[in-house]
């Protein structure tokens, strides 16, 4: 009897001991993959959340600086018909808004430069305004929706989630930081970190010349 309660107390260790290094094991850091100030994007490859078995995935962060108001840069994350002024390859978009303003709906559909496929996605934003005035906090999600965006034909639907955070530095400038992690495609990466950092880049250039222009 007395055998088998240290056994059982050893076992307990062993676990525990597990568990711990787990919790310990130092968070994945992000790497400086382009940059042309005040524009920084990075990159990291962690697990994609809730997938079994287990799929690495890219999660990808730009920061930047605009001289606009955080309320600004907001408006046109959800203005339609902005959308294809600062997102290129954009064909189609649909935002689809609630009752309750602190969520939406959206809908995009990307024409992609080869060798990567032609992409769609399917999202719910989140609005949480975590400093009165100061921070706004928008996240989204991939979301399976058959009526407003049913799956099409020879087009990839992209599985995302990311966020948004728009901190207001002082009365001119916002600080924004864009992250957003996907599902990894089935082209070699030579072939699509390229495609994937300049269209960032070129997106966030855009989009700061937008917002400038609406001061």
């Amino acid at each position: 009897m007395m055998l088998l309660v240290r056994l059982k107390f050893l076992f307990l260790f062993v676990c525990c001991s597990s568990l711990k290094v787990v919790a310990q094991s130092p968070e994945v850091q992000f790497v400086l993959v382009k940059e042309d100030s005040p524009i920084f994007v990075h990159e990291r490859w962690i697990t994609f959340p809730g997938k079994v078995p287990a799929v690495k995935a890219r999660e990808v962060k730009g920061e930047f600086m605009i001289r606009a108001s955080m309320y600004t840069v907001l408006d046109i994350l959800k203005d339609e018909s902005k959308i294809k002024i600062w997102q290129k390859h954009v064909t189609d978009f649909k935002v689809y808004p609630q009752p309750d303003t602190t969520w939406w709906l959206e809908y995009s559909y990307h024409d992609i430069p080869w060798p990567v496929s032609d992409q769609d996605h399917f999202l719910k934003y989140v609005l949480k305004e975590q400093i009165p005035g100061k921070q706004l906090f928008i996240t989204f999600q991939s979301e399976v929706n058959d009526k407003l965006a049913p799956v099409q034909k020879g087009v990839t639907r992209m599985e995302l989630a990311g966020s948004w955070t728009l901190e207001q530095v002082n009365n001119q400038h916002v600080k924004v930081t864009y992250r957003i992690l996907s599902m990894p495609s089935h082209i070699p990466r030579m072939f699509t970190d390229p495609v994937i950092r300049s269209n960032l880049m070129s997106t966030i250039k855009a989009l700061t010349k937008l917002a400038e222009a609406q001061r």
